[in-house]
């Protein structure tokens, strides 16, 4: 695996525990990062962690992420003019050709979607929150992002609830393609509850539990699937 300097242009807490980071690509990447393909972003001296794109524009990618450990508590100390390492984008992409395409996103679960709707016009969808400070101040980043609704559960944003509360009341058809996101139980439940939905296609993103990077640890094995390879986006039967 080959990784970029880079070097951080901003590292803005959005909320919470949830940071967005900025970084300039001091070479160039051999191809454009495309949704919903991630990096593994090296802090010096601490952790590697696999984190979705949510934004990439030439030499300038950017990261949302929620601070859960030591890795990701040392990369929101990071300030403007430090280096970070990037790898070059992992994982298959995929953008939907379909005119139906639906995200569910829980929590962190959003950021390959910030993406995503750079690329797909007519998306809709649902992100769930525990916080609904959380998706106003995102939204404030990414207006593309008021084309979804938002479950809080601290009902001060949108639907009152849980994201999985609402799934079965979202419209979805034979020609719709369903993107999740998010944490592996919400996206566990999800899957279930759209098996008995005449869906089209459900696909999961599940960058979130990749830990080499190079398919040596087998971490992330599914079935016969390696996410650092083969994904990071497979079919939602992997998660029934």
């Amino acid at each position: 695996m080959s990784y970029v300097p880079a070097e951080v242009l901003s590292n803005d807490n959005v909320y919470g525990k949830y940071f967005f980071i900025t970084a300039r690509v001091l070479r160039s990447y051999r191809r454009p990062p495309l949704p919903p393909q991630f990096a593994m972003v090296w802090v010096p001296g601490v952790d590697l962690l696999p984190l979705s794109y949510a934004s990439a524009s030439e030499r300038v990618v950017g990261f949302f992420y929620k601070v859960v450990g030591e890795g990701t508590k040392a990369l929101s100390t990071r300030s403007k003019g430090d280096v970070i390492g990037v790898s070059e984008p992992l994982g298959r992409w995929y953008i939907p050709q379909g005119r139906d395409v639906v995200f569910l996103a829980g929590g962190a679960g959003i950021a390959p979607f910030l993406l995503y709707l750079e690329y797909v016009g007519n998306s809709r969808g649902l992100w769930g929150v525990r916080q609904g400070e959380l998706a106003t101040r995102l939204m404030e980043l990414f207006p593309k992002l008021k084309s979804l609704l938002v479950a809080s559960e601290d009902c001060t944003h949108g639907l009152c609830g849980k994201l999985t509360d609402y799934v079965s009341r979202i419209s979805v058809g034979k020609d719709t393609e369903v993107l999740i996101s998010g944490p592996i139980d919400m996206v566990r439940e999800v899957c279930r509850r759209l098996r008995n939905i005449k869906v089209g296609r459900a696909y999961v993103i599940a960058e979130s539990m990749v830990k080499c990077g190079v398919g040596a640890c087998g971490s992330c094995l599914i079935g016969n699937l390696l996410l650092c390879r083969d994904g990071p986006i497979v079919g939602c039967d992997h998660f029934e």
